[in-house]
């Protein structure tokens, strides 16, 4: 049966109007010409049209319903989300400079607070490794690595002459902007050591026995993008992505932070103490707050070792080299085959940013005793979980507790839910309940967010309230969304209902992921293992997920593994305990399309080609709202040659094609001509590359081109022009 709205007074304008015009006998029976033009009908008609207009609006649900529903249903919208970045401190102090938890950040109008507590030192950082030397034969490079084995120290230079095995390195920095292009991160597993070295610099105000004892905060920002092009057949089943939910989630073994001691000590080694580390690790952007020794530091300034296994390796800048203070060295116990992966930026005082601002104590009100009483902050949106609400109780003060329903609330409990996006503080019906009289407070509260806070790299120049230091963003800001509408929560009400919350079928799994901020397409693989993809996995679901932009190739837009973790993390509590669940990007199939045009007269060639090249990328995009069906294109849908030029002739001003359209799969470094690309279940094409000329069409991946060389290929001479 279908569900059809209610409709309260069906009244039409001409049924409003011979309504009237049968009701002016009774009440004014001289008002006898009821024809149109009667200024008397005119006011009639006009009131006729006033009341239709009202009508329709009295049929229709008011938005404050529809809310009221909403929370009825106890759904409710995706608040605002708040943006996130970096920030790095620059100081001139030797004495440093302290910046509470809180301080506030500027990016222009945009406000961020600092997560932690930091001190700013007069410090700089150098991030490097011991990357093992290419194999260049030749007798110049010959005396050079014996000239290397030579400059070694006597014990060392021993055991090469008893036969021991030489590992030659060569030094290679972490890139100074994580956003360069041109710098590759360092692959810290693919060195000697396995180890990333950090050497402390100091700058012309650095006073190092005033670092003795204190806590250094250094920023890491680990490479977490995928390799291109990413195949899932062919990865690595060892390779640190690792793609199981659990272990995206999972943090990994912990590290082992020490201090060099210098070159004769007893011990190479000083141990330090690890305060704090939010970068997982370094799996993913965060900050490791490290303590110093109170003996540091522990050589003299500028002092290096012979560059073997347990000592720093050399830097090729001497005026570097003389800043040197100490060196940190990062690694993985011995026991773990779990080592430091990317790693593309290390930075001294560093703190996490959150685009929030805290909000000063608020008296809310007093008890009625009634259920659902409801209170209102004054700022929103409120960051969930950042309320320290508080009630004046016979004994004094008592803290109360957030929770997202009163469903296991008991009436001794002291619970209160929160509306993030309207600020509203409600209290329960079977709970404890705030008496008469009793004042309710709230001590602080964080609020904000938005997409706004995703500003570029370097927009924050401004620390308020903090003197004598600079401050910056050396990446990005990211995570910040705006509040769903309504609009939004209502279309996402049926699948919210049915699931309740729950990853059970697969439309549930993709549902949920498209919650996680940053993705745009969410699909579900039940049976598929990322290691054994063809074979069906009993109890095994792999998500894969498509973000919503990607810089480095946007008609191709691959996850990071950041992405994966979120996705992960927030699918991984809501499945079933048996499921085995993974998250994983999708594969790209190169694709080459040649199209030869004929173009309708009076009709511009370069426009139609424009717009036949555009209709193709489109169609063969991966997200919504292009594709076939608007939803991008499907997993596993073979790209037939004779669909894309049904697609292709749909373009107006386009007369006819030149032939048959030409479709190629990449092989190796050339093309394989194909009336018919099939795809496996995890992949979708990607156009690498597209010709449309006018003719005939151009070999598959040719391209346009450029002009063939001279005949016997001369050497081509600019003859200078004859002067009289």
């Amino acid at each position: 049966m279908p569900l059809i709205g209610p409709i309260l007074d069906d009244r039409t304008f001409e049924q409003l109007r011979d309504e009237l015009v049968k009701r002016i006998p009774v009440y004014a029976p001289e008002w006898t010409d009821h024809n149109a033009g009667d200024p008397g009908i005119a006011l009639l008609e006009l009131f006729a049209h006033l009341g239709e207009s009202l009508l329709f609006r009295f049929n229709q649900i008011p938005d404050a319903t529809k809310v009221a529903f909403l929370r009825l249903l106890g759904v409710r919208p995706r608040p605002a989300l708040t943006a996130r970045t970096l920030l790095v401190l620059e100081t001139e102090r030797p004495e440093g400079v302290q910046v509470l938890r809180g301080a506030e950040a500027r990016a222009g109008a945009v406000a961020f607070e600092t997560d932690n507590e930091v001190v700013a030192w007069p410090l700089e950082t150098l991030a490097v490794g011991k990357t093992p030397a290419p194999e260049a034969p030749g007798s110049a490079e010959s005396r050079r690595r014996q000239n290397a084995v030579e400059a070694l120290p006597k014990e060392e230079r021993g055991r090469v002459a008893c036969g021991a095995p030489v590992s030659f390195y060569v030094t290679t920095a972490v890139p100074a902007d994580p956003l360069d292009p041109d710098r590759p991160p360092l692959d810290v597993a693919a060195t000697l050591d396995r180890s990333l070295w950090i050497a402390l610099l100091a700058k012309n105000t650095t006073d190092p026995r005033l670092l003795a004892g204190r806590t250094l905060f250094l920023g890491v920002v680990p490479d977490e993008q995928l390799p291109r092009p990413y195949d899932l057949r062919a990865r690595d089943t060892h390779d640190p992505t690792r793609l199981r939910a659990g272990d995206l989630v999972s943090a990994p073994p912990g590290f082992l932070w020490e201090l060099w001691n210098g070159p004769g000590a007893p011990t190479a080694f000083t141990p330090l103490a690890v305060l704090g580390d939010t970068s997982r690790g370094l799996t993913t952007i965060g900050v490791v707050s490290v303590a110093l020794p109170a003996a540091f530091p522990t050589h003299p300034r500028g002092r290096t070792g012979s560059g073997g296994l347990h000592s720093p390796p050399p830097l090729d800048d001497d005026k570097t080299a003389a800043r040197v203070l100490g060196w940190l060295r990062v690694r993985r116990p011995a026991d773990e085959n779990d080592a430091i992966h990317r790693i593309r930026w290390v930075g001294a005082n560093a703190v996490g940013g959150v685009q929030a601002r805290t909000a000063a104590p608020e008296l809310l009100g007093t008890g009625t005793a009634d259920a659902d009483q409801v209170l209102r902050l004054t700022q929103r949106p409120v960051l969930a979980g950042s309320v320290r609400l508080e009630v004046e109780e016979a004994d004094g003060w008592r803290p109360w507790t957030e929770v997202e329903d009163f469903a296991a609330s008991g009436p001794f409990d002291r619970h209160y839910t929160l509306d993030a996006e309207a600020g509203l503080v409600r209290f329960g019906a079977r709970c404890r309940l705030p008496q008469i009289g009793e004042r309710i407070r709230v001590l602080a509260y964080r609020y904000g967010g938005g997409s706004a806070g995703n500003v570029p790299a370097g927009a924050v120049g401004a620390l308020t309230a903090v003197s004598g230091v600079k401050v910056t963003n050396p990446l990005p800001a990211y995570g910040g969304a705006d509040a769903a509408s309504l609009a939004d929560a209502l279309d996402a009400l049926p699948a919210e209902v049915h699931r309740r919350d729950r990853a059970v079928t697969p439309d549930d799994f993709r549902s949920l992921a498209l919650e996680v901020p940053g993705v745009r397409r969410s699909e579900t693989l039940p049976l598929l293992h990322p290691d054994t993809p063809t074979q069906p996995a009993a109890g095994v679901v792999s998500v894969l997920v498509f973000p919503t932009e990607d810089l480095r190739d946007p008609g191709a837009p691959l996850p990071d593994l950041a992405l994966l973790r979120q996705v992960a993390a927030y699918l991984a509590p809501r499945r079933l305990v048996t499921t085995e669940l993974y998250v994983i990007p999708p594969t790209y199939v190169d694709l080459a399309v040649s199209v030869g045009i004929r173009t309708r007269d009076g009709y511009q060639p370069d426009a139609v080609r424009r717009w036949v090249e555009l209709i193709l990328r489109q169609y063969l995009a991966p997200l919504p709202p292009y594709g076939p069906e608007g939803a991008g294109w499907p997993l596993g849908r073979a790209v037939r040659r004779a669909e894309l030029e049904a697609v292709a002739v749909q373009v107006e001003g386009l007369e006819y094609l030149e032939d048959e359209l030409l479709l190629a799969r990449r092989a190796g470094t050339g093309w394989t001509p194909l009336p018919l690309v099939p795809l496996n279940p995890w992949e979708v094409p990607r156009l690498a590359e597209i010709t449309v000329v006018t003719g005939s069409p151009l070999p598959v991946g040719a391209g346009y081109g450029s002009p063939p060389p001279p005949p016997g290929d001369p050497v081509v001479v600019p003859l200078p022009p004859e002067v009289c």
